[in-house]
């Protein structure tokens, strides 16, 4: 993937999804590139390449990993959560699924759209608003400010607050579930509270990362 681009990775086993993806987004197609794949461990193999800009996964491509080696397909929260780490995830499904990823949601690192009559337009609406944010094809972070398109304190604070405030909200609230059980013993619930606290953190690395070798990139001397 060019890092460049404004890219979606679509995980998908519906031949048609990908066609009309693409269609809704024909007149920017200047800006915005398609990539498809038709199962997890494939989105994965392209994620050790570069991160897309965001993610669609439909939840029929999960099910269909049961065909797997121990027959067992791996859970939503699981799956989106691997992939979070790497880019925003816009998820399509069953209403019934929304609440499995409730903590994800809250936390920004993914959005649900429930599939019914017209549900691609309104993911189209989503991803749209994901891509939006993004910054603008070929500008790095530190290359807005440096032209004046945005405070770099600003937008500093927003990338490293979001996966902070999702952090220090989960470990409150587990820390006083167990100080309410008082029993010695993690509450239920606490895996998936600790499998978005470690999530969060994989982003805060990333983004302190990213961030760093941007402003050391475009103040590096000259030789």
């Amino acid at each position: 993937m060019d890092a460049s681009e404004l890219t979606i990775l679509l995980v998908s086993k519906d031949a048609g999804t990908p066609a009309e993806i693409q269609r809704r987004f024909a007149p920017e197609t200047s800006r915005v590139r398609l990539a498809a794949v038709n199962n997890l461990p494939a989105a994965h193999r392209m994620l050790d390449g570069a991160a897309p800009t965001v993610i669609l996964l439909e939840c029929e491509a999960l099910a269909a990993e049961a065909d797997g080696p121990r027959g067992l397909a791996p859970s939503l929260r699981a799956a989106v959560a691997s992939l979070a780490a790497h880019a925003p995830v816009v998820v399509l499904g069953p209403r019934e699924k929304r609440d499995e990823l409730a903590a994800l949601i809250a936390t920004g690192a993914a959005d649900f759209v429930e599939r019914k009559e017209n549900s691609l337009a309104e993911a189209h609406r989503v991803i749209e608003r994901r891509l939006q944010r993004a910054a603008p094809r070929g500008k790095t972070v530190v290359e807005m400010f440096e032209k004046g398109e945005g405070d770099f304190g600003q937008v500093l604070r927003h990338e490293l607050n979001n996966p902070l405030t999702g952090i220090l909200g989960n470990a409150e609230l587990l820390l006083a579930e167990i100080h309410r059980k008082n029993d010695g013993r993690l509450p239920s619930g606490c895996e998936q509270r600790l499998e978005t606290i470690a999530l969060l953190a994989v982003r805060l690395r990333e983004t302190v990362r990213r961030l760093s070798e941007e402003w050391e990139e475009r103040n590096r001397p000259m030789s």
